[in-house]
Parts: structure tokens; C-alpha cells; sequence
């Protein structure tokens, strides 16, 4: 028999390290989705432009690319850029344990593929009378 820990959002996989810009007084907690904004910036995910732009700049010109692995706190009154942010570059990922900013783009089929595209195999881990799962 075989226990999977249900904590664990990453299972196997490749890591990296970047340079992530966080919003003035904003957490990020393992399990973000980040992406590029228009300037390029990575910044966590969102398909909404209210959220994620401003009402003169797209959004997002591609699509979901790293999920962060560790949490990141920006306490200061504006945006700041973290250097060596350990991400989830590609791997199995517990799909459960994704966070997004816009809570629409979790059930955002167009969003779930683009995660597969970018070399995220999204599983869901079920643990049920000591007896666990994994499935698609």
C-alpha cells in the first residue's frame, strides 16, 4: 500500500529559480500560478485585467508558466522584485493545490491546457481509509 501525502503539492518534477515582482503589501503562498505580464514582468497569474493590469495595459500576453514553491511576502508600499524565488518550472502537480488570484481561472479549462502545454501533468490526489490515488 502506498501513502501520498495530500500537503505535498509538487510530486516530481524540475525546479527553478527567478525573479518574481510582487504587489505592494501582497503574500504569495506555494501553489501560485505566475505568468508574464505585458512588460514582461513574471507576476501571479490572472486571465483578468482588472486584476492583474491596468485599464490601459493587456493583462497577459502568455500563459500560465511557473507555480511558485515557497511563499513570498512584499511588506513595502509598492511593488518589489524578489530575486531567487524557487519555482515549479515542469512536473506532477496536485491540482488542488494550485492558487489563483482569479478563482474563475481554476476551473478555466483554457488555463488547465495551457498548464499541460507547459509541461504540467495536473493530477488529483484523493486519500480515502488509508488507501490513496492518483488520477488524472
Amino acid at each position: 500500500m502506498t501513502h501520498i501525502d495530500n500537503s505535498k503539492i509538487f510530486h516530481e518534477g524540475v525546479y527553478a529559480d527567478v525573479t518574481l515582482t510582487v504587489a505592494a503589501s501582497t503574500t504569495l503562498k506555494v501553489g501560485t500560478v505566475l505568468g508574464r505580464n505585458s512588460s514582461g514582468k513574471l507576476v501571479a497569474f490572472s486571465t483578468d485585467n482588472n486584476v492583474a493590469g491596468t485599464s490601459t495595459t493587456e493583462a497577459f500576453k502568455t500563459s500560465p508558466l511557473y507555480i511558485l514553491a515557497q511563499n513570498v511576502v512584499n511588506e513595502s508600499t509598492s511593488s518589489e522584485d524578489f530575486d531567487l524565488i524557487k519555482v515549479f518550472d515542469s512536473g506532477i502537480v496536485d491540482k488542488s493545490g494550485l492558487i489563483f488570484i482569479k478563482k474563475a481561472d481554476a476551473s478555466d479549462v483554457t488555463v488547465l491546457d495551457a498548464l499541460k502545454t507547459n509541461n504540467f501533468r495536473l493530477i488529483n490526489v484523493e486519500e480515502q481509509a488509508g488507501v490513496s490515488s492518483l488520477g488524472r
